[in-house]
This record gives C-alpha cells, structure tokens and sequence, in this order.
C-alpha cells in the first residue's frame, strides 16, 4: 500500500537524482589535463624530467660528500 502511494514521488524524484550522481561520478572521475598531473617521460620534446634527475643525482652526490667528509672530520 506504502509503495503505491510513494510511486508518484519516485518517479518525479527519479531523474533528476539519476542526473545528479552521474554527473557527480563523472566529476570525480573525469581525467585532469594539467600539465603538473601529467606523468613525464624523458622522450618528451618538452620534458624537465631530465633536468629534475639530473638535478637530483647532483644533490646525492654532494649529499654524500657532505656525509663523507663529516665522517673524516669526527675520525
């Protein structure tokens, strides 16, 4: 008896929350184009990913360095 009476409801509230979840899982998982999310690779013809390792690698050795010759200099 409850469904029969609720039955008008649903159908006029039905759409419209169809409507509003997918857009709402689409929004979350719709694909960003910003540059920063995208993954780099180094065969990019305007890729920093090259700069950034070498970069990094230039930071690890002077880090080691640094480590070195504070280990001699406790010695």
């Amino acid at each position: 008896m409850i469904a029969y009476r609720a039955r008008p409801f649903l159908l006029l509230v039905a759409p419209p929350a169809i409507v509003l979840l997918a857009v709402l899982v689409g929004g979350c998982t719709m694909a960003r184009t910003d540059q920063a999310d995208r993954a780099r690779f180094y065969s990019d013809p305007n890729s920093r990913a090259g700069d950034e390792l070498v970069r990094e690698l230039q930071r690890r050795a002077a880090r080691e360095d640094l480590q070195r010759a504070i280990a001699e200099a406790q010695r």
